[in-house]
């Protein structure tokens, strides 16, 4: 009788076990699934798409643009250095499904000898606010899939011809956020070091799985008698 009761408290703590090992597993692949899903996320949200263009009068140059929330643009205009320390005038059309207008290349920045980046702002804007309201609507890139096209309007005959880009900056960036409702796929940024934490439990996991497994093994195998070893 006591040797039944020992059998029935062996199989419930073996089952405890199992349970308890199955829901582990199961928050560790949880865990899993919602660090790739934000990793991906936050690459969406923080990658800088740039789009070649030529600075000629009728050029255009379009890309393919995905926003969870919607967005407002920011534009930034990036050519080679000529060794002048004028700005000559630049003025684009940007186009998306939601929004269009006029935008004008301000003051140059950056550090010197690495190009010339200059900020692309809404010719609607004007006083304090071009600063900070100089990009456009808020909700010019539409949530989901869509759309952004650049036609270069005016340009000076300084930089009539020369190659250039159009560089749509990100609503997410790690050392600044630029749009506080992306601000739940901050913490992305540091998905690796995520990893490496969750590689230590699954190893763990994986171990404590294989020696039980074993240990049901062993204990299941049936007794090997005196004569068979002889």
């Amino acid at each position: 009788m006591k040797r039944s009761d020992d059998q029935d408290a062996s199989v419930k703590g073996e089952t405890v076990v199992r349970i308890t090992l199955w829901v582990l597993w199961s928050l560790w692949g949880v865990a899993c699934v919602v660090l790739a899903l934000g990793a991906i996320a936050n690459h969406l949200a923080s990658r800088t798409q740039t789009l070649p263009l030529l600075l000629s009068p009728g050029a255009t140059a379009e890309v393919t643009v995905y926003r969870f929330i919607d967005d407002q643009l920011r534009l930034r205009l990036r050519y080679a250095a000529d060794g002048t320390q004028a700005d000559p005038e630049v003025l684009l059309r940007i186009d998306t499904p939601s929004d269009h207008g006029d935008f004008r290349a301000g003051e140059r920045s950056g550090v010197a000898g690495q190009g010339i980046n200059r900020r692309l702002a809404s010719v609607k804007s004007s006083g304090l606010t071009a600063p900070y309201f100089g990009y456009g609507r808020g909700d010019a890139l539409p949530r989901g899939r869509s759309w952004l096209r650049v036609t270069v309007l005016e340009v000076d005959p300084a930089l009539a011809g020369r190659a250039a880009s159009v560089d749509l900056q990100p609503p997410l960036d790690l050392l600044k956020l630029t749009d506080l409702d992306y601000i739940w796929l901050w913490p992305f940024f540091f998905w690796k070091m995520a990893a490496l934490f969750l590689l230590i439990p699954g190893v763990a996991l994986a171990v404590f799985t294989l020696v039980l497994r074993r240990s049901r093994h062993r204990a299941s195998a049936p007794p090997t008698s005196a004569g068979d070893r002889g």
